[in-house]
């Protein structure tokens, strides 16, 4: 298991997270329930690697960014998934989050996708690489931050 900031500490089991994501899809339409759920999903690969033990060479494959690089390339505008900027989360100062505060939604999904694709690629071209793990445990955290952001 990775250790939380506070601020994360609502999502420490899958589902409180995957109910967290059920509650930011809610009242959003179209390409953003689409978006959230393919975060979702990246974000339960995520808890099989940290949670159960599952080997991210595994889970690595199953990353999707079908809907992010459909959006992307359109032009689709992330911070509509959350207009305000990130706030200072309590517990974040002294931690790899720090530097998200008062950036935009949009920051954070375009690094969550980058970090997959960096995964993905790390993954086919120099398999056996020691630090994949940790970089699944980063853009869990990323995602747990989005959560958080849009509660």
């Amino acid at each position: 298991m990775i250790e939380l900031l506070p601020a994360l500490e609502g999502f420490i089991s899958a589902a409180k997270a995957m109910a967290s994501f059920d509650a930011f899809r809610k009242n959003r339409k179209g390409d953003a329930r689409a978006l959230i759920d393919e975060l979702k999903a990246n974000s339960r690969l995520c808890f099989r690697v940290i949670s159960d033990g599952v080997a991210p060479e595994t889970v690595i494959p199953h990353f999707v960014t079908t809907e992010f690089d459909r959006l992307n390339k359109a032009g689709f505008n992330f911070n509509l998934l959350q207009r305000n900027r990130i706030p200072h989360f309590t517990g974040i100062e002294k931690t790899d989050l720090a530097s998200w505060t008062d950036k935009t939604t949009e920051a954070l999904i375009v690094n969550i996708y980058d970090k997959i694709k960096n995964v993905q690629s790390i993954h086919q071209f120099a398999s056996g690489n020691a630090s994949i793990r940790r970089r699944i445990i980063n853009i869990h955290k990323r995602i747990l931050l989005l959560l958080r952001h849009a509660e």
